[in-house]
């Protein structure tokens, strides 16, 4: 959660929530004054609005689902703010600032870096405090999801698929080497564009309702696909510090290169080159770009295209020799993948 605060997703392990945590930290400061929630458990939710004579507008922190924490806000500043934050805990909090921008500054050599809107931020283990500033008449829109170790601990259990083991690799702390990472924040993303799709899910996370029993569980079932999203998100492979070679995934796509007519199963596959299915689905995917499913279909395509041009066959006898039995679903997924129909690759007489 941005508000005010970039430090503010750490804690120490004797506060009792990070809801509680969050009320201490904000009214101590004495830019927000509390509103209590119309319903809901006190304890679980937390809303603060900017006093009238720091800014307009509001940020919350609401508890869910085994002590992860959601926090948004929306505000806009009348005049400058910097300050700081001194205590530390193990969590992972990824923070997807919407709009606006506030600047870091580093202790050691008094750096400043600054987060823009569009960019997604991880924030963990914080060695030490980083102090912040946040301009004035700047419209701030944030969330962030808050992961307590142990929770993620407890998630992975005995889960083995490409989404397990990136959460395994930011808890474990293998990230990449930047600016920042010594003090435990970490550019998942700087590219608007690439996190234009977070950011529309974020804001309706904001503009949902959370005064009673059914826009609570929207709420929550928002949040948590939205949580689903960061943790598939298509990092960089430096970010995560993810194998750049599996030979087990090299087998899958040369099994498949010489097999595509007739493909094994996943399961099969899977079984073939000794990996568990989401590893296999996670790493073809990073290896190729694509699904194993449209790895295959773009095989098919070519080979059609090669008998079409070539004049071996007719586009009904190229399609039946890519698996295709109706000629109108074969010149669809013909005219999708190369941009044209097949009868504009037929040979001229």
């Amino acid at each position: 959660m941005y508000n005010l605060d970039p430090c503010a997703g750490t804690t120490s392990h004797s506060n009792p929530s990070i809801v509680e945590f969050y009320r201490r930290y904000y009214l101590s400061e004495g830019f927000f004054i509390e509103t209590p929630p119309s319903s809901g458990p006190h304890a679980a939710r937390l809303r603060l609005e900017l006093a009238s004579e720091t800014g307009n507008g509001w940020t919350e922190m609401l508890q869910i689902n085994q002590g992860l924490g959601v926090g948004m806000c929306d505000y806009e500043l009348f005049r400058t703010i910097e300050g700081g934050h001194h205590t530390a805990r193990e969590t992972v909090c990824f923070n997807l600032m919407m709009t606006g921008e506030f600047e870091v500054i580093i202790p050691e050599t008094n750096r400043r870096e600054t987060i823009r809107g569009g960019e997604l931020w991880l924030c963990r283990n914080f060695a030490e405090c980083l102090r912040y500033s946040q301009p004035s008449h700047r419209v701030i829109r944030g969330l962030s999801i808050e992961l307590p170790r142990p929770m993620i601990e407890a998630w992975l259990g005995d889960a083995h698929c490409g989404m397990s083991r990136s959460l395994e690799m930011i808890l474990r702390g293998n990230a990449s080497a930047c600016d920042l990472s010594g003090l435990g924040m970490h550019p998942l993303s700087r590219c608007a564009d690439q996190t234009a799709p977070l950011v529309q899910a974020a804001a309706r996370i904001l503009a949902s309702k959370r005064d009673t029993i059914c826009g609570r569980l929207h709420f929550e079932s928002l949040a948590l696909d939205l949580l689903t999203q960061f943790l598939a998100f298509d990092y960089p492979l430096q970010t995560l510090a993810m194998p750049r070679a599996n030979p087990a995934i090299d087998d899958a796509v040369d099994i498949l290169k010489t097999e595509w007519s007739d493909p094994p199963t996943i399961a099969t596959l899977a079984r073939r080159v000794g990996l568990n299915e989401c590893y296999l689905k996670a790493g073809f995917r990073r290896r190729t770009g694509q699904s194993i499913g449209e790895f295959v279909r773009a095989l098919r395509m070519e080979n059609a295209l090669e008998l079409i041009e070539s004049g071996q066959a007719s586009i009904l006898q190229a399609a039946l020799a890519v698996g295709y039995s109706n000629p109108s679903h074969f010149s669809t997924a013909f005219k999708r993948h190369h941009g044209r129909l097949p009868s504009s690759y037929l040979p001229r007489a």
